[in-house]
């Protein structure tokens, strides 16, 4: 039986492991360094206290299970992969061999080294550590000032560095939970101030103007102060120094400027991007590697024209799946398709019950938009979820790895 190994249990890697679980004459590992499937579209919602922890997280142990005898799960840390022997190395135990591979390891939010201080006095939101941690200090915050009438006259701000998706979206999640919390207690002295900054002279750089316009507006009621065209070029413990010499004072700092890729990656004797993201052909292997491919975030993903793709799950998905089906047409004997990745549209949350949604010239704004996000998000998850709890049964109460 062949066996088939993905590393990373990211959008992208879950996709992939879909696609393979049930098919015959194939045995499928998945490894990964964390027993859990972060929802980061959902981690947002997790910092505004929209939605419990639990919510936010699928047990990759419990899903593999729930796919049937040919799925495994290993948890460890990947140190590094032999391509000539076919073998995966890890941090600790043994060596794991693969007849195909596909790397799914995914991306870490990339600190730029030219901007002293930012790796030190800034945090990325990309895993749920971050989040995490984002959601524990803004709801400390409002503790202190729920419980000190000296406090609550206090203001205090955060400063979100890069106006992409990922900003635009932590911004206004996070302005609209503020604004709705101190409505609801009565607390009007102080206020929490969030800047947005972005290098490029508007936010969302590169998606239709109308959703930029719409998306800059909502942003404004919401009470968002914008900085475009401003670049950080240092930052030090409560304040970020722009090119102009302005600066911004911050009680916490979100960066959110740029994606590189997973440790492990940037490692692999192959060829890279200048964000660590392995270079693939057009049917997504690795050159002079046909039995290993590369998706999501951990690879060099572009559409048929050559333009790169944005890092979003919707791109994650779909390389997962293309990866998938032609590991299996090499299996059968049949030549590997080309990938025909494209973005087929957005969904931008922009705090409280407000969205954008964008797809194929058609956009749709407000509570209608939000409804139709929210609607995506459980299509994704909840099959995942079904599969977990059947998983969950089959493992008992107390679910051992394998490995």
């Amino acid at each position: 039986m062949l066996h088939a190994v993905i590393i990373g249990g990211s959008y992208a890697g879950l996709k992939a492991l879909r696609v393979l679980a049930g098919r015959p004459g194939i045995r499928v590992t998945l490894v990964d360094r964390h027993p859990y499937h972060f929802l980061q579209t959902e981690g947002y919602d997790l910092i505004a206290g929209k939605v419990p922890f639990d919510a936010t997280i699928i047990g990759l142990r419990s899903l593999c299970a729930g796919f049937g005898s040919n799925v495994r799960f290993r948890l460890a840390v990947v140190r590094d992969v032999d391509f000539g022997a076919k073998k995966i190395l890890f941090e600790e135990g043994e060596p794991l061999s693969y007849d195909y591979l596909i790397i799914a390891a995914g991306a870490v939010t990339r600190f730029f080294e030219s901007v002293e201080g930012l790796r030190h006095y800034s945090s990325g939101v990309k895993s749920l550590r971050a989040a995490l941690k984002l959601k524990g200090f803004f709801e400390q915050e409002l503790y202190k000032r729920l419980e000190s009438a000296a406090q609550a006259k206090e203001h205090y701000s955060i400063l979100v560095g890069g106006a992409g998706l990922s900003g635009v979206e932590i911004a206004a999640e996070m302005q609209a939970y503020f604004n709705r919390y101190y409505r609801a207690n009565a607390l009007s002295c102080g206020r929490l101030q969030i800047h947005l900054v972005g290098a490029g002279p508007e936010i969302l750089s590169g998606l239709h103007p109308a959703v930029v316009r719409a998306a800059t507006k909502r942003l404004k009621a919401l009470g968002v102060r914008l900085h475009t065209g401003a670049r950080i070029v240092k930052v030090e413990e409560r304040k970020a120094i722009l090119g102009d010499g302005k600066s911004i004072p911050f009680d916490f700092m979100i960066f959110t400027g740029g994606i590189v890729a997973a440790p492990f990656v940037r490692k692999l004797d192959a060829e890279h991007n200048r964000n660590g993201q392995l270079k693939v052909t057009p049917v997504l292997q690795i050159p002079g590697r046909a039995e290993v491919f590369a998706v999501g975030d951990a690879a060099d993903l572009r559409d048929r024209a050559g333009r790169r793709l944005p890092p979003t799950a919707q791109t994650a998905e779909l390389s997962g799946a293309v990866a998938a089906r032609n590991l299996l047409a090499m299996v059968q004997g049949r030549q590997p398709k080309k990938a025909d990745l494209r973005i087929r549209g957005l969904a931008i949350a922009l705090g409280g019950r407000y969205a954008i949604i964008e797809a194929k010239g058609i956009r749709i704004y407000g509570f209608s938009a939000y409804l139709g996000k929210k609607a995506i998000e459980k299509l994704y998850k909840f099959p995942l979820k079904f599969r977990a709890r059947a998983g969950f049964r089959k493992l008992g109460m107390c679910p051992v790895e394998e490995g």
